[in-house]
């Protein structure tokens, strides 16, 4: 069921991610992995295996399959899973219209 906080609809969808976090300027990680959970024109939930910072930023390539799509965003919530696993949820800077074939169509 579709969070009705939520801006966007999101659809479950597994890509590979590489991402750099970022506080202010400061790089904060090297370049690790992650995988989404869920994706959206507006942003993506993500597990990833490093503590990350609400407030901080991300920098993201995500393996589209047919093509790769680097995107700038924030984190907005950041949840531990277990030791070592995180979920966390980006806000992308800017809406990523590429991202809309991926969303299911609702008829009205």
């Amino acid at each position: 069921m579709e969070d009705p906080k939520r801006r966007e609809p999101r659809v479950n969808k597994l890509f590979l991610t590489a991402y750099v976090n970022l506080e202010g300027k400061e790089q904060k990680t090297p370049v690790l992995l992650g995988r989404t959970f869920d994706i959206s024109t507006a942003g993506v939930g993500m597990e990833v295996y490093q503590e990350v910072l609400a407030g901080s930023t991300m920098e993201l390539e995500i393996d589209l399959q047919d093509s790769l799509l680097d995107i700038k965003g924030k984190v907005v919530h950041v949840r531990l899973i277990e030791a070592g696993r995180y979920l966390i949820g980006v806000e992308f800077d800017e809406p990523q219209e590429c991202l809309a074939g991926l969303m299911p169509h609702v008829s009205g």
